[in-house]
Order: C-alpha cells, then structure tokens, then sequence
C-alpha cells in the first residue's frame, strides 16, 4: 500500500503542490472507486478527461491535474499518465520480488494464468488481472505489491513501439517472456519484423541478471537471443519441449514435459493444441527460478479455464465454444482447428461464427480469406461471418468457389442457429462482442 504525503509524491512525479500536504495511502483513477485516502489521477482518453470529475468535493485526498483546478490539494504536471508510470516505478523499487514480464502476439494472459497457478504453489504471487497490461493497467498492478510477494507476473501488451520498453522501465522484470511473435499490430507496426523489435523490447530491459524465455521454432529466434545475454527456449527443439502428445475427448492436451534428463507426464486443464505452447512458456519460466516439475505440473493441470477462452455452454442442442476474447490470425486458426477437432470427438456438426480481426493493416484482407480458406481446409462448412473485413473477403471467398454466409448483427447469427444440432464457435476481435450471440441464443 503506498503511504507517502502531498509534497513527496510532487517530487516523484516531478509535479507542483498547490493547497495542502495531506497524507495519501492509495491510487485511483476511477472517481467511482475513490475513497478519501487516495490520490486520482486525471487521466484524458479518447472518450473522457479525468478532469472534468473533478469538484471541491470529490472523495480524494489529492489529485494529479495538467491545468489548474478546484481542489483543496492537487499537483500539477505536464503529462498525468507519465506521472502515474513514475510513481509506480518508484513504487516498483521499494520491493524486490523476482518479476516476470510476459508480452507476446498470443498467448500473453493464458501463459499469465498458468504461470502464476505454478509460481502461487511456492510463494505468495501478484499477478495482472484481467488484460490490465496497459499504461494504466501495469502501474495499477504495480501498486498491488506488498512485502509477502516473492514473485509479480506481469503482462505486457503494445500497440507500438516504445510501449513494451516503457512497461518494463516501471516492472523492472528479470524474467522476460515472449509468447510468439504474429501478425497482431500491423496497422500500426507495418510489419512481423517491426513486431518483433517492438517485442524484443522486453529482453532489452531485463536486469542486469535477467533471463529471456522465447520460442525455439520462431523464424525470430536468432534476433531475440541477441537481445539479450542469456536465453532458456521452449517449444520443438527447444531447450523444454514436449513430446508423446495426445487429446483427449475435450481436446485437452496430454503430454510429456520434458527439460534436461527429466520428463513429467501433462495433462493440462484447458483445451486447445496451442495451450501446450502457452504451457511451455510457463514451464520454462518456472523451471528458470527453480520450481520443481513436480509444481509445475501441478500448477498445469489445476488451471481454472478463463472467461471467453474456448469455453463450452450449452444451449439447447448446441454446444457453444465461446473463445470470443480476442483474435488474431493465429488464434483464429487455432479455435479452428480445436472446433474441427470438437466436432469430429463428439460426432457433430460443426459451426463457426466468426468476426472480424482488427489492426492488421493492409493485409487485413488477405488475412481474413486466409482464415475462411484455412476453415474450408479443414472440412468446415458452415461459415457465418459478421464485419466489414470478413465482408471484403467473403467478397474473394466467392470467387474462389467458398460459400459463406454473411450477417450484420450478432441476433440474425443466433436466429440462423437456433435450434440446430451441434458445436459453434464464436470467435473475433474484442471490440467485435462475439458473446452477444449467446444472448440471443435460448438457454
């Protein structure tokens, strides 16, 4: 909990006291969730501007302001979300628990989750909740830190460069973990090479010590182990890898774990052939600060699944897998080929609503019929679309000989299903609200 007064945090945050040194003993930039101990910074968005909540009597002990306001103790500074990312760096080093930073174009909060049901076996653990892996979410994570964490696993997320390396500058990680490196991003990064950079930012700012744990099979590979001074690689050909790889009926993951002269058998709690990667990425990390397999195999298999990733509901004679999270191309194909897997395992038809992938650019067209070409390879008929990028390509799909079939809202989808015999996907980008089909589907 951080307990400082008025005129120490100005001097961090490099900021001007106006009224009164009071005492602070918490953060908030939500005035919903303020209480009057607490500092509010007035953070501007797109849509809203912290400042204009601000009164003489909101429930604060400070605020943090760019332009002068109406409040008995404020500070002023020229950039209020910088000044939030000060504090939680000099927050940051007032303990020394061992942080694991995680970014990635996939993966990223899954390999999260399961690191951190390993690591809370052997000590008390912080970890990001939810997708708080922003220049606001990171730092309000940082805050959470206590003396009793011996481990914070932090996420990172980025849309450009520079982010990822802002990030770290505040977590101080010593253990950088790169999931994959995709196409996510390119509308605003230009290329997988500009990801890459813009990833590889978190193996440039590990301390001194620090470890990178990055994908063996990535093209990328070569480029991050030369970010950095040491690297421990997963996955084929990796140093821990697994192999003896079967699913079961739920298509969840059966392996062996193996690293050096040991080898554990894996039976992972989440579905989905590429949750052994994310699994892989953990482990590794784990195995880095010295866990046991023994832990970490525990950590593994009692993973509770997380809310819209490839979770199964029922709806009638439907089983709907609700991985409505996020897409990207290769999450995409991955709930694909876990839907045709699905669909074979309990002998139904198989359904896929799918809609639209944001901010990859250019090829943002090609990407999307690459998805609806990649779906017919793999036996899929029934392809519902929603969005105008899967509209474009429905566009090539028809000419290339793929029928699909396209809607402009989330209630003409589920009428189209409603009552039929099977397993649907729903799957597209977070602003897409995929779930907003199980809405409109009767219970």
């Amino acid at each position: 909990m951080l307990k400082i007064n008025a005129e120490k945090l100005a001097t961090i945050i490099n900021g001007k006291l106006y009224g009164a040194n009071n005492k602070i003993s918490g953060v908030c930039t939500d005035t919903r969730k303020l209480t009057d101990t607490e500092v509010f910074f007035a953070l501007q968005g797109e849509k809203s501007d912290g400042h204009n909540y601000i009164n003489p009597n909101l429930n604060a002990s400070v605020v943090v302001v760019e332009r002068e306001v109406n409040f008995p103790s404020y500070i002023v500074v020229e950039n209020t979300l910088n000044a939030l990312g000060k504090l939680a760096a000099f927050y940051r080093e007032q303990f020394n628990p061992v942080v694991f930073g995680i970014t990635g174009s996939n993966g990223k909060t899954t390999t999260k989750e399961m690191l951190f049901s390993i690591l809370n076996q052997e000590a008390p653990t912080l970890a990001t909740s939810g997708n708080f892996n922003n220049e606001i979410g990171l730092p309000l994570t940082v805050f959470q830190l206590t003396d009793e964490h011996e481990y914070a696993v932090l996420e990172m997320g980025m849309r450009g460069r520079g982010q990822i390396e802002y990030l770290a500058n505040i977590a101080k990680p010593k253990i950088g973990i790169i999931t994959y490196i995709g196409e996510v991003h390119t509308e605003l990064l230009g290329s997988r090479d500009n990801i890459a950079k813009a990833k590889g930012e978190l193996l440039q700012a590990l301390l001194a010590d620090g470890v990178g744990i990055i994908p063996r099979s990535s093209d990328y590979y070569d480029f991050l182990k030369g970010l950095t001074k040491k690297v421990v690689s997963f996955g084929p050909g990796g140093d821990v890898y697994a192999k003896d790889i079967s699913f079961d009926s739920e298509g969840k993951a059966r392996f062996a774990l193996c690293y050096q002269e040991e080898s554990l058998p894996i039976y992972l709690s989440l579905p989905g052939e590429h949750n052994i990667n994310n699994a892989l990425a953990a482990a590794t990390a784990a195995i880095v600060v010295g866990v046991p397999l023994e832990k970490i195999k525990a950590g593994l298999e009692n993973q509770i699944n997380l809310q819209q990733r490839l979770k199964e509901i029922t709806r009638g004679d439907l089983v709907v897998i609700d991985d409505t999270y996020n897409a990207s191309p290769t999450s995409m194909k991955a709930a694909l080929k876990h839907l045709s897997s699905r669909a074979t395992a309990l002998g139904l038809t198989a359904y896929a609503a799918l809609g639209d992938m944001k901010e990859l650019g250019e090829e943002s067209k090609k990407y999307h019929l690459d998805i609806i070409k990649y779906a017919y390879e793999l036996g899929l008929g029934n392809i519902y679309l929603l969005g105008e990028e899967m509209a474009r390509a429905q566009v090539e799909a028809e000419k290339a000989g793929l029928k699909t079939e396209l809607f402009l809202t989330h209630e003409a989808i589920a009428n189209k299903v409603s009552g039929c015999k099977g397993i649907l996907l729903l799957k597209g980008s977070r602003s897409m609200e995929m779930e907003q089909v199980l809405k409109y589907l009767k219970e």
